[in-house]
């Protein structure tokens, strides 16, 4: 259990000190030292993201197309045959130990209703919801349910983004949200669970497979609408995270 915890420590801690020494160039709206592109790039990246690695980034991100579709996508059709209702439970279960995480967040940006909110939906869900399974919170009482992480209250605090990254197996960041990410796995109650790998690994995945399961198939849908899906997934990907701050 303690050699378990300790390596999720050394991890996380490895990453976010790599993460500070990263340093962070500074992009310029205009790019006027960046080649011009081709039209067909223009009509997809009208404002080129600081994207210094993009070489190195491109590389993974065929690596991480190629274990899509060799072991994502066929682990997530396999899972959707599971019952839907079961599904829903699974996936409750899972948001609902997500919570604590929203609720330090919405805190630190300064949105009370917004974490109290959150607080009522944990205590309630957790208790008369059956650890979260069922959300009675919202189905029976009306209590919304709100997201926010660390990358996204940096941003409250004018953090700048820092270059763009293309993670293995996990997709797009930037400096900012990959560091956020971090934080938010500490206050994750699975990083913590005690035992041997063959304890800790098993939740862990059936909570990836499951958000793969809500996901499926819009990076397939984004692919084929695109001529450079990887600039269509980095210019998706940074709007998406730029509306979370400016537009919750």
């Amino acid at each position: 259990m303690r050699k378990i915890t300790c390596f999720k420590i050394a991890f996380l801690s490895l990453l976010i000190f790599n993460l500070l020494a990263l340093p962070i160039p500074a992009c310029s709206p205009a790019l006027a030292d960046q080649p011009q592109a081709a039209p067909s790039q223009q009509a997809q990246d009208p404002q080129k993201a600081c994207d210094p690695y993009e070489n190195s980034n491109r590389k993974i991100f065929k690596f991480n197309d190629r274990l899509y579709f060799c072991f994502i996508k066929p682990l997530v059709q396999a899972y959707d045959n599971v019952p839907t209702p079961v599904r829903k439970v699974i996936r409750n279960g899972f948001d609902n130990l997500q919570v604590p995480a929203h609720f330090v967040n919405f805190v630190l940006q300064g949105s009370p209703q917004m974490a109290g909110d959150e607080m009522t939906r944990f205590v309630i869900n957790s208790t008369v919801g059956i650890g979260g399974m069922f959300d009675v919170a919202n189905n029976a009482l009306g209590v919304p349910d709100h997201y926010a992480d660390f990358g996204q209250t940096l941003g409250k605090w004018n953090v700048p983004t820092g270059p763009y990254l293309v993670v293995p197996a996990f997709g797009p960041f930037d400096q900012r949200d990959l560091f956020g990410y971090a934080v938010d796995k500490v206050m994750d109650p699975l990083f913590w669970i005690p035992g041997q790998w063959w304890v800790t690994i098993p939740p862990s995945f059936v909570n990836y497979t499951s958000e793969a399961s809500v996901h499926s198939g819009e990076y397939e849908t984004l692919k084929k609408a695109s001529l450079d899906p990887y600039v269509a997934m980095r210019n998706g990907y940074m709007q998406h995270r730029e509306h979370l701050i400016t537009n919750r």
